[in-house]
């Protein structure tokens, strides 16, 4: 089954791991999304939220994620990025988030008040969701570089 190229910036790095090895699934934060609002959709800004790339491969090797991780451990931009595993027990695969490290730091902090760590990032932090999200362009570059030799 062929599946679109995401046209969002945010969801560029998916792109390139579709590219590789075909995805099962993926989500994405958009940066301006469509919202519903009044009967009709309108773009909103919601750059203050941190962004985040989530994916599980049809048939995950451990090379690929291998590279991966080389990519992400080699990478050096305004946000350090973190690799979060989600085994999804009793199913199969494994789904993998890409986010920034502050993310998963303040998702720890927030877990007993039952805030999520990007929202806790907007409201004590909002400028850190646009560096971010200008951050997760030059990943996604970073990328597209480190992976060019198994591009399709």
């Amino acid at each position: 089954m062929k599946v679109e190229g995401i046209p969002n910036p945010e969801g560029a790095l998916l792109n390139i791991f579709e590219s590789i090895s075909p995805l099962e699934w993926r989500r994405f934060r958009p940066r301006i999304p469509n919202v519903w609002i009044n009967g009709r959709f309108k773009k909103i800004d919601r750059s203050e939220l941190p962004p985040f790339v989530a994916f599980r491969f049809e048939r995950e090797t451990q090379e690929i994620m291998d590279k991966i991780r080389g990519a992400l451990s080699s990478y050096v931009g305004e946000v350090d990025w973190s690799l979060v595993e989600h085994k999804r027990d009793p199913l199969p695969g494994t789904n993998w988030v890409i986010c920034p490290s502050r993310t998963v730091e303040a998702e720890k902090k927030v877990y007993e008040v039952g805030m999520t760590g990007a929202h806790y990032l907007a409201r004590h932090e909002p400028e850190f969701g646009p560096i971010a999200y200008e951050d997760l362009n030059r990943l996604t570059e970073h990328f597209r570089s480190f992976f060019s030799d198994m591009l399709k």
